[in-house]
C-alpha cells in the first residue's frame, strides 16, 4: 500500500516573488513575454516589448510587498486584515484565492517555513 502524500497548508508556505516589478499608486509586475533566447530575440526583431505588465490592485499590491521570502501566508494574511480591517474579510479566502493565482501564472514560488525550497513558480531571479 502506497503511503500518504504529505499535504501542504497554505498558510505555513513563505511566498518568493519571482520577477521584477516596479510600484506607482500600485505594483506592476513585469513578466517576460518568452524565456527562451529565441523568444526574447523574436520580441526585439518585431520591436516588441519583451515583457509585460500586470497590475495588481491596492490589495494585491500590499500583499505582494510582503511576498520577501521571510513571512508566511498567515502572517501576510494577518497584516492585511490589520491594515485594511473588515473590507477585506474573510481574508483568508481572499488571500488564498489570490496566491493560487499567482501560482498558476507563475508569478511567485513558495519554500517552507524549514527552507526547503518548493519552486512551484518560476525560476526566482533574485530580486525583492
Amino acid at each position: 500500500m502506497a503511503g500518504k502524500k504529505e499535504t501542504k497548508n497554505i498558510l505555513d508556505m513563505i511566498p518568493i516573488r519571482v520577477y521584477e516589478w516596479e510600484e506607482k499608486e500600485t505594483v506592476s509586475v513585469k513578466v517576460p513575454r518568452f524565456r527562451s533566447r529565441l523568444g526574447q530575440r523574436f520580441c526585439s526583431l518585431i520591436k516588441k516589448e519583451p515583457t509585460y505588465s500586470v497590475n495588481l490592485d491596492k490589495y494585491g499590491s500590499f500583499v505582494w510587498k510582503l511576498c520577501d521570502g521571510k513571512r508566511t501566508v498567515r502572517e501576510i494574511g494577518k497584516a492585511l486584515l490589520n491594515e485594511y480591517g473588515e473590507e477585506v474579510d474573510p481574508v483568508y479566502e481572499r488571500v488564498g484565492e489570490l496566491f493560487n493565482i499567482m501560482e498558476a501564472n507563475k508569478l511567485i514560488s513558495y519554500k517552507m517555513n524549514n527552507g526547503d525550497s518548493d519552486n512551484t513558480g518560476g525560476e526566482p531571479d533574485g530580486t525583492d
